[in-house]
């Protein structure tokens, strides 16, 4: 039976509900070997699946396990996600900007993967703050504040978890169709009603060019619109780390220093995904929703929405205290300069965010990066600051040397956001 679905598949023939069911339920109870589920993966790796296929098989993958639902309020509650990008803490601010707009916000988020950071870490950094909580103890959280972000339910989506892991070890990640399913299986799985996808695009990105950005945008919000969801996407840019620091306490500080005012590429990101989101919950216009948003930021509540959630959730709120952060910032253990005068041609995001990893373990906050590709820069000039308490091996150092290149050549800066999917 297996050998025939995997024919179809590379023939580029539709698949049943019932025969996705034969191969994802026979692979969770052993029916179907490792290396049988290896050959379909590779061959819809190879081939992809039609669309209607792609909605099935994320059906199957969502009635794996349990699908929570939620107390009704106002309004539905909402959620994000983003295919993963470099310094990117959109969640600290839309979060609580949502909800101060009195959209209940509640969102299962992941840890670290590759070379980009994941939120759950960065909410630990709130010392004593619980990210492990049940669902019911999540909404209590909600009533209270208004918003709750906790680590992923191993009982949702059993089947993502096993399938992802044989992805992983057998090289079939990248895979559209695989993507999809597993990105939206589990958001439909967390009882949100409203979804606004964060897909990345550029050099830092899991899809490097737009074009495959796009098209996994479009599919997803089609998975979510058949699920009678409202959804969007935004195509943001990843040629350039989303923020001002990468890594550990300083990214934390940087969404803080956010929502304290500061205006930078986090901040307007985060901005226009808030305000999407409360647009189709609300369904109001994006300029009423983009107004009140804005209002959140500029007047301070957003930052005491978060502060509540931090405290809800059992986190010191030290961190909300300026003069706290700084001393994180307070003299760099070692900093790159540029060697010439140039434009920033490249940054190596990859690069930079393992590094970024490697110095966390050896007792670093973090790195401030400030220049973004187009970027003019002079000879003397500063390309990064690693901070922490000592002095870092010289691996992480020579890996950052070499993370940005620069031309003589003039280089456009590419858009933040290349296109919103509706």
């Amino acid at each position: 039976m297996i050998g025939s679905i995997i024919r179809k598949v590379r023939e580029k023939q539709d698949l049943t509900k019932a025969e996705l069911s034969t191969v994802v339920g026979g692979y969770l109870s052993g029916s179907v070997s490792r290396e049988e589920m290896t050959d379909f993966l590779r061959a819809v790796c190879d081939e992809g699946l039609t669309e209607g296929a792609t909605v099935r098989l994320t059906e199957v993958m969502l009635e794996s396990g349990e699908r929570l639902t939620f107390t009704l309020r106002d309004y539905p509650y909402a959620d994000k996600h983003s295919t993963g990008g470099l310094a990117d803490s959109t969640t600290l601010i839309v979060a609580p900007v949502v909800a101060s707009c009195g959209v209940p916000f509640l969102k299962m988020s992941g840890r670290k993967l590759g070379h980009t950071g994941g939120t759950i870490d960065k909410l630990e950094l709130f010392k004593g703050l619980r990210t492990e909580m049940t669902v019911s103890e999540a909404e209590k959280v909600v009533e209270e504040t208004g918003l709750a972000v906790i680590a992923q339910s191993k009982e949702l989506v059993p089947a993502d978890k096993a399938i992802y892991k044989l992805r992983d070890e057998t090289g079939t990640v990248k895979s559209l169709p695989l993507i999809a399913s597993s990105v939206v299986s589990k958001k439909l799985a967390s009882g949100a009603d409203v979804f606004v996808l964060d897909v990345k695009t550029g050099s830092g990105a899991f899809m490097e060019s737009t074009e495959e950005s796009v098209a996994l945008a479009e599919c997803m919000v089609k998975i979510l619109f058949a699920a009678g969801k409202k959804a969007a996407a935004v195509i943001s840019d990843m040629d350039s780390p989303l923020g001002d620091y990468v890594g550990g306490v300083l990214e934390v500080a940087d969404a803080l220093d956010v929502l304290e005012g500061k205006k930078n590429r986090l901040a307007t990101l985060s901005l226009l995904i808030a305000s999407k989101i409360v647009s189709l919950a609300k369904g109001i216009s994006f300029d009423l929703a983009e107004k009140e948003a804005s209002a959140a930021l500029s007047e301070g509540r957003a930052k005491e929405k978060l502060m509540k959630m931090v405290l809800a959730q059992g986190g010191s709120t030290e961190l909300f205290d300026g003069d706290f952060r700084a001393k994180y910032r307070k003299s760099p253990a070692c900093e790159i300069v540029a060697e010439q005068d140039g434009y920033v041609e490249h940054i190596d995001c990859v690069t930079l965010g393992f590094a970024a990893r490697d110095a966390e373990k050896q007792g670093g906050y973090g790195i401030y990066a400030p220049r973004k590709k187009g970027d003019f820069v002079k000879k003397g000039e500063l390309l990064f600051a690693l901070y922490g308490e000592s002095a870092l091996q010289e691996d992480v150092l020579s890996r950052l040397q070499h993370c940005v290149t620069l031309s003589s050549q003039q280089v456009d800066a590419p858009p933040l956001v290349h296109r919103i999917v509706e």
